[in-house]
């Protein structure tokens, strides 16, 4: 098996594959590269699927996915970290996860203990003020969440983060997974949805 070739982005500065066009964070242009021969299953698929747009999309804390003709992307790690990448022809089912932030109903416990045994209003007033804006953040924010089926049963989980409703985030959550989907009815991949 040939050794893989790696460019560096002249744009974003992060290493790719030589055999991508495009950089699987930036979208940015590769510079060239000598590229080793291209495995059968390769020269076999198709080189493109018109109507499915190569996307990637910035989760912030240099976390990314990206989708192209080839395989999905992800960069999960906050702050950075190995690139997983898998191949289209291994993923047999997609699930997009959405739920409200949960974990921000923490605040209740706060709430319960300080209006029960606060030693003083001041107290109170601050704990029912974090119980308010626990639930608040419940209502106002959702996780993203994407689950890939691969063929040998493989369940990979790669968490998107949060987004605030109707905010530029969202949208581009939103246009990632409109993405996927076509990108998987090309291929023969449903992608499900869960949550609110």
């Amino acid at each position: 098996m040939p050794a893989e070739v790696l460019v560096m982005c002249s744009a974003c500065g992060r290493p790719q594959t030589a055999a991508r066009r495009r950089c699987a964070f930036c979208n940015a242009e590769l510079p060239e590269a000598p590229l080793p021969p291209r495995s059968r299953e390769a020269a076999e698929s198709p080189a493109s699927f018109p109507g499915v747009t190569p996307l990637a999309l910035d989760l912030g804390n240099r976390r990314a996915l990206a989708v192209n003709d080839t395989q999905l992307s992800f960069q999960g790690r906050p702050g950075g970290g190995p690139t997983l990448d898998v191949p289209w022809t291994r993923v047999r089912r997609l699930e997009w996860r959405t739920r409200p932030y949960y974990e921000s109903l923490g605040l209740l416990a706060f709430t319960v203990l300080g209006l029960f045994w606060a030693p003083t209003q001041a107290v109170r007033i601050m704990s029912l003020a974090g119980g308010v804006i626990g639930l608040l953040l419940v209502v106002l924010y959702r996780h993203h969440g994407l689950t890939l089926e691969l063929d040998d049963g493989t369940r990979m989980q790669w968490p998107l983060g949060m987004a605030l409703n109707g905010s530029a985030r969202e949208a581009r959550l939103t246009a990632a997974r409109d993405t996927l989907a076509a990108a998987g009815r090309m291929r023969g991949v449903p992608l499900a949805g869960s949550g609110a």
